[in-house]
């Protein structure tokens, strides 16, 4: 048996060293057309800052030590520029130009990707840089400790945003670009909102809604033009705009292209070929809440994808089952991420749901150092069912989407979420962890317990003549801030004083969070009156969720 795979990285590295575990007797040979087999290129960013000192702890795995461990034959700076399905061999240009054959009794995919190119005047000026393989972020370090005084980053997904506060923490001038309205377009915009004020708290120019027309200069690149007129100066550009699969190969080989573009597979990464895999940024892969197909590259996904291949094409007996989309982002000191759909994903799939505001605290409030958080799922009405979540905060933003992405990949429902055992001391997190708190709220929607309106609309309430926003908080958080056009009832008087309220009008009521406002509105029902809920309260508004 004989194994070819093309392309290291995250899927080829990956399917390399399962195909060994799985056959030792194989017979494998690796290409790579660049000068590192395996290295973290999620952490190029980390180290162009400079929170990643030591360059050497990009590269996870050497040529030397997949001959060692694995008895692999790592080929570096060779290019497979072809593909023979009826001979079973593959055409390599070695370092040195010259191309010659290789045979294959299976063969692995794991091209990769490639920075996506913008159609933008002046690209080919010097200057302009991609963070996307470890020489790319050893040009930009070298240029960051020349003359480099000034960047514009080109692009407002990980990558971005990453690169931006990265190059901000060495000291220059970083205005980063965006053409969509937001920033993390995988996100809802009500999480950009935020993303974009942290950014701006630590001295980044962020535009969105803009695009790049032409990057200007000479022989170089001094400045960047925008379709709203202004040219940007700097020193550099670092483009960001994402990633392109690198499905060439795939497609000179006749292989099946699915309908999202990127190289049919099944559950075994096995494409239209039986001898032929595929894994990472060029497969498509099933959607685990729609079940129809995505191309989703993230390293994750990515590593699973490139084990399952090299399992099965040594002869094991592996799946992968699918994606959720599951991220997470460092920005200042904001953690982000998400899992499954979010709210526009939802509407495109024609979903029936309901989203649920949750703001919480990363552990017990009486503990030093709790966090505010704030948790956002998505959940079908009828069912209550888990469609995704988000979440953004300074602390325990990672531990809450990793349990919700469990619940997703594992069909919970929002009463499974209220019913979760969670582990539960002071420093880590309340006895009604905001995920649980979640849940019962969710749950709470779907038996019809309560209704529930988005801070984002409330303003169409305040003037709207048939509805009172009623603030039911204390009149000390009244004087500190209140909704204008809204009335004081705290929610300890409101037993006694509910006669106040007329019985025709109808009623959004808020308070903090959203549990005082909760328990108000219970009453409220109870006594005849029309009442919803602004979901997540003052916390979630001021986050302008």
């Amino acid at each position: 048996m004989k194994i070819v795979i093309v392309g290291g990285v995250a899927a080829g590295a990956g399917a390399a060293a399962k195909a060994r575990r799985t056959d030792e007797t194989a017979e494998i040979v690796m290409f790579e057309r660049g000068n590192y087999v395996s290295f973290a290129n999620c952490g190029l960013p980390y180290y162009i800052g400079g929170v990643i000192e030591d360059r050497d702890e990009l590269l996870l795995v050497t040529p030397e030590m997949f001959k060692s461990r694995f008895d692999v034959d790592v080929r570096l700076n060779t290019e497979v520029v072809d593909i023979d399905p009826k001979a079973k061999t593959v055409t390599a240009a070695g370092p040195d130009g010259k191309q010659y054959a290789e045979s294959y009794d299976k063969l692995v995919l794991a091209t990769g990707g490639k920075p996506l190119v913008l159609p933008i005047a002046g690209s080919d000026k010097a200057g302009i840089y991609n963070v996307f393989t470890v020489p790319d972020a050893d040009r930009v370090t070298a240029r960051l400790e020349a003359d480099t005084r000034s960047v514009v980053v080109v692009g407002g997904g990980f990558i971005g945003l990453e690169s931006a506060e990265n190059l901000r923490a060495k000291g220059v001038e970083v205005t980063l670009v965006e053409k969509l309205p937001q920033v993390m377009s995988n996100m809802d915009p009500e999480f950009s909102d935020v993303l974009i004020r942290e950014m701006e708290s630590l001295g980044i120019r962020v535009l969105t809604g803009v695009g790049v027309e032409e990057i200007t200069g000479a022989d170089k690149a001094e400045g960047v033009r925008l379709d709203s007129g202004e040219t940007i100066p700097c020193d550099l550009v670092i483009m960001a705009a994402g990633v392109r699969g690198s499905t060439e190969l795939a497609q000179k080989a006749g292989l099946r292209i699915g309908e999202t573009g990127g190289v049919w597979v099944d559950a075994t990464m096995k494409t239209s070929d039986p001898d032929i895999y595929a894994a990472g940024d060029i497969v498509e892969s099933v959607h685990l809440v729609t079940g129809k197909k995505v191309r989703v590259p993230l390293a994750g996904s990515a590593n699973k994808q490139g084990r399952v291949a090299g399992a099965c094409a040594a002869g094991g007996k592996l799946t992968f089952r699918g994606v959720l989309g599951t991220a997470i982002i460092k920005v200042g000191g904001l953690t982000a991420a998400r899992t499954g759909l979010n709210t526009r994903e939802a509407q495109q799939h024609g979903y029936d749901f309901e989203t649920i505001l949750v703001p919480g605290f990363s552990n017990a409030t009486y503990y030093p150092d709790a966090m505010p958080l704030l948790l956002k799922l998505t959940v079908q009405k009828q069912t209550g069912r888990l469609l995704g979540a988000q979440g953004i905060g300074r602390k325990g933003v990672d531990k809450r989407i990793d349990v919700l992405s469990t619940a997703i990949f594992s069909g919970l429902t929002v009463f499974d979420l209220e019913n979760l055992d969670l582990a539960y001391a002071p420093p880590f997190s309340s006895a009604k962890d905001p995920v649980i708190t979640g849940g019962m709220i969710a749950a709470n929607m779907v038996r019809g317990e309560m209704d529930y309106v988005s801070p984002r609309d409330i303003q169409t309430y305040l003037d709207d003549p048939a509805y009172v926003v009623l603030d039911v908080r204390t009149q000390e958080e009244w004087d500190d801030f209140h909704l204008e056009g809204a009335v004081l009832l705290p929610v300890d008087e409101l037993r006694d004083r509910y006669g106040e309220l007329d019985p025709a009008k109808k009623y959004v009521v808020y308070c903090a969070a959203g549990y005082r406002a909760y328990n108000a509105c219970l009453f409220l029902r109870s006594r005849g009156y029309n009442v919803k809920n602004m979901g997540g309260g003052m916390n979630a508004y001021h986050m302008n969720v």
